[in-house]
């Protein structure tokens, strides 16, 4: 399976994080903060015209995209992309050979407030701290040359992921959805409780598209505020669009 961000973030179930085209596997447990008690603070409004500088996520898939998949050291200078990888590390727990490799590391996303995030640490010394809500993690999934996908994950669900998408772009980038309203959660018959969608990114200046695919966790129990997912990849993600039973756009 593809490897998913390590910023702190609670131990969600495997199923409902899991990204891969393959079925669950178990997730690697981060370190087991408490439950925050704060809900998710206001959205910022900011409109994307008066950015004046590409984002960390627009500077992020900049590289991403083209016709070419980039190599792993093509990141290493993403302005505001802070690594916790130096370099790629062999990923144990796939057979796929998209995801053989993974990078870590974290970033801000625009149009957030602060909020309750769980601090670190485990057992009768964990607890919250505050936090932006757009600090979210980062993940690099590839094989030994190449970066082929790219995770990001943030705690809290949230309704508007285009709206997220969009505010990290200029005016001339659009984000279309291409599929949604998803019978299925992915490798299981299970009713789709995820919210999955899936977006065309068209980003002025890059010469092919990248694809989105965004989904929650509402219910993490006492393990955490639940989360949104980010999956970004370099093709249309037609076969799980096929196995979920998405209605196309």
């Amino acid at each position: 399976m593809q490897r998913l961000p390590r910023i702190g973030l609670w131990t969600l179930s495997a199923c409902a994080l899991l990204i891969s085209l393959s079925a669950c596997e178990p997730a690697t447990p981060p370190k087991g903060p408490a439950a925050p008690t704060a809900s998710t603070a206001p959205v910022l409004n900011a409109p994307a015209s008066v950015k004046t500088a590409a984002s960390p996520l627009q500077a992020l898939l900049g590289v991403f995209g083209g016709q070419a998949a980039a190599s792993w050291s093509a990141f290493d200078s993403v302005p505001s992309v802070h690594w916790d990888d130096a370099k790629p590390l062999a990923n144990p727990d796939t057979v796929s050979p998209d995801a053989t490799h993974y990078r870590g590391g974290d970033m801000l996303l625009a149009g957030f407030g602060e909020v309750d995030v769980p601090d670190g640490k485990v057992g009768a010394e964990a607890g919250v701290k505050k936090d932006n809500e757009g600090h979210v993690g980062v993940v690099l999934n590839g094989n030994a040359t190449s970066v082929l996908s790219i995770v990001l994950q943030k705690f809290y669900p949230s309704d508007d992921a285009q709206g997220i998408l969009q505010r990290q772009f200029g005016s001339d980038t659009t984000v279309k959805p291409i599929a949604g309203t998803c019978a299925l959660d992915h490798g299981t018959t299970a009713p789709n409780t995820q919210k999955n969608v899936f977006y065309e990114v068209s980003l002025a200046g890059v010469a092919m598209p990248v694809f989105a695919e965004t989904y929650v966790d509402e219910d993490a129990g006492n393990q955490g505020p639940g989360a949104t997912n980010f999956v970004f990849y370099r093709t249309r993600p037609q076969q799980r669009i096929v196995d979920m039973q998405c209605k196309t756009s």
